[in-house]
């Protein structure tokens, strides 16, 4: 929870510094219209367009190595969970899927405080995977899609029960779209 406060914060910051950039471009404009004209309308241009720069380079330098994909990067994962999508099921076993008989699966139980790679890959459409603590909070989320095995690695710190949901409509059954893990 922290991280994701700092984070807001960080995001409200900038959005109260980009707002009063651009009153005070407004209000300079708007005052230069009703003298005659804007005076060195160029140069400020050129500020504002600078320090617009500068705070999306800022933002984007803080945030991106905070995204789920780089979470985990460098550790090794503990378990490797394998993830078919399929209309209108997940399919999870702790070995490789054979997309052309993919079958029940095996039950998945994790251990809590180990990183888990999932391999997601549809046997059919476009699928989402995401994955939702008990409190029904989005936690993590990758795309499963035909032909390509995405990898998402996560770190469950509470035991309990996980539901995975597809989100992204597949079909008429899509709601129906559902499976769930254990974390011990």
């Amino acid at each position: 929870m922290g991280d994701h406060f700092n984070i807001l914060l960080l995001f409200l910051a900038l959005a109260a510094v980009i707002t009063v950039v651009f009153l005070i471009v407004y209000s300079s404009s708007k005052r230069a219209v009703e003298v005659g004209g804007m005076h060195k309308a160029n140069k400020k241009r050129v500020v504002f367009l600078l320090t617009l720069s500068a705070l999306a380079i800022i933002l984007l330098s803080v945030t991106i190595p905070h995204s789920p994909y780089y979470l985990f990067a460098d550790a090794t994962p503990s378990k490797v969970v394998y993830v078919g999508a399929q209309q209108f099921s997940f399919v999870m076993s702790n070995q490789q899927l054979d997309p052309k008989r993919p079958g029940a699966g095996t039950p998945v139980k994790l251990k809590a405080g180990e990183i888990v790679e999932f391999r997601v890959i549809s046997f059919d459409v476009n699928h989402g995977f995401g994955i939702y603590n008990d409190k029904a909070e989005l936690i993590a989320q990758t795309q499963a899609m035909p032909g390509y095995v995405n990898k998402l690695r996560w770190k469950f710190e509470k035991p309990g029960t996980y539901n995975i949901l597809c989100l992204e409509y597949c079909g008429a059954a899509h709601s129906f779209m559902r499976s769930s893990f254990t974390v011990k």
